[in-house]
């Protein structure tokens, strides 16, 4: 009895490090799918119940799955969008801005990136770079609706960083 549960400890442990060497190959797809399993996880589940120990290591995963997307298709935008979103989302500001500036030199053309890289910016007090970012993406928008919306966003930035300073007693 004792060398049949020996036995099967250790196939359970072969079959682990096989699994293990099966995870490591992974498509850049399969990678994304789960780290939107773990984000979703983090967000949706352990946020809302306050299970902080929970959501950071969710986060942490996702987080993985992303990096390991991007190791294996780089110039894949998707994994970039969703790295970018889980750092914003644990305010860990200047990497989802490094995403989202990663993610412009692939898509230049997806304007919504504009946004979420000035949303990242503003969010971390940088409000110069925030009003820059949508005053390119300004210029390559043709609608003036969205124009109309960019320059009230740009306009409503550089008023907060004008009051940044006097809100933290280094105003006049």
């Amino acid at each position: 009895m004792k060398r049949i549960l020996i036995y099967l400890v250790g196939v359970l442990v072969l079959l682990g490090l096989g699994m293990g060497s099966i995870a490591g190959a992974l498509t850049g797809e399969e990678r994304v799918a789960s780290g939107l399993d773990h984000f979703g996880k983090a967000f949706y589940e352990a946020t809302p119940q306050k299970d902080q120990e929970k959501a950071a290591t969710e986060y942490g995963l996702a987080e993985a799955d992303f990096q390991a997307a991007i190791q294996t298709q780089p110039d894949w935008v998707v994994p970039y969008l969703h790295l970018g979103r889980t750092y914003f989302v644990q305010k860990k500001y200047a990497l989802a801005a490094d995403a989202y500036r990663t993610a412009l030199t692939i898509a230049p053309q997806q304007k919504e990136i504009y946004l979420q890289l000035a949303s990242a910016l503003e969010m971390g007090g940088d409000y110069a770079g925030a009003v820059a970012e949508l005053q390119v993406l300004r210029t390559l928008e043709t609608d003036p609706q969205a124009i109309s919306i960019l320059d009230d966003f740009i306009t409503r930035i550089q008023a907060r960083g004008e009051a940044a300073p006097k809100a933290r007693g280094g105003g006049k």
